[in-house]
């Protein structure tokens, strides 16, 4: 009888510290987790009648709900990650400009790359005894399809 009296005191136990963590609303909020993108917080709610049924995922109630470490302030926005102008693979016009001369080309970048950023663009040309012939030609994004050469 005491096995059954201890189990019995152990759920009693269970019961209590369950229901001591439930909101008025009959929820428990078990994590919150901040959302960048969405820039909104989310809570991970079990309802307290029902703790075998599965948790959901309820947008935080709570308006002044702040990512971690952000002591009741706004996250600040991360700054804009510029877009690629350049993807792999890609035909890309590649010049260069002198004071007399301005020299433009096509060929294929290898790589992806954003403003600014240094690529590599294979040229194919048609050469009369050896067929084809690949040269690789380093080069400067400097718009979408764009690319100077590097001097």
């Amino acid at each position: 009888m005491s096995v059954v009296a201890g189990v019995m005191a152990w759920c009693g136990q269970a019961q209590a510290q369950t229901q001591a963590k439930c909101g008025a609303d009959g929820y428990r909020v078990i994590a919150s987790r901040w959302d960048a993108v969405l820039r909104r917080g989310w809570d991970l709610r079990q309802d307290c009648a029902h703790p075998e049924w599965p948790v959901r995922l309820i947008a935080a109630a709570t308006p002044g709900f702040f990512p971690p470490g952000g002591a009741g302030q706004p996250a600040v926005a991360a700054p804009a990650v510029r877009p690629l102008l350049v993807h792999a693979g890609d035909f890309v016009r590649l010049w260069e400009q002198d004071a007399m001369v301005r020299i433009e080309m096509s060929g294929v970048v290898e790589q992806s790359a954003r403003a600014g950023e240094q690529v590599v663009v294979r040229i194919t040309r048609q050469t009369d005894d050896a067929g084809l012939t690949v040269d690789r030609v380093g080069g400067i994004v400097r718009g979408a399809g764009d690319v100077e050469m590097e001097p």
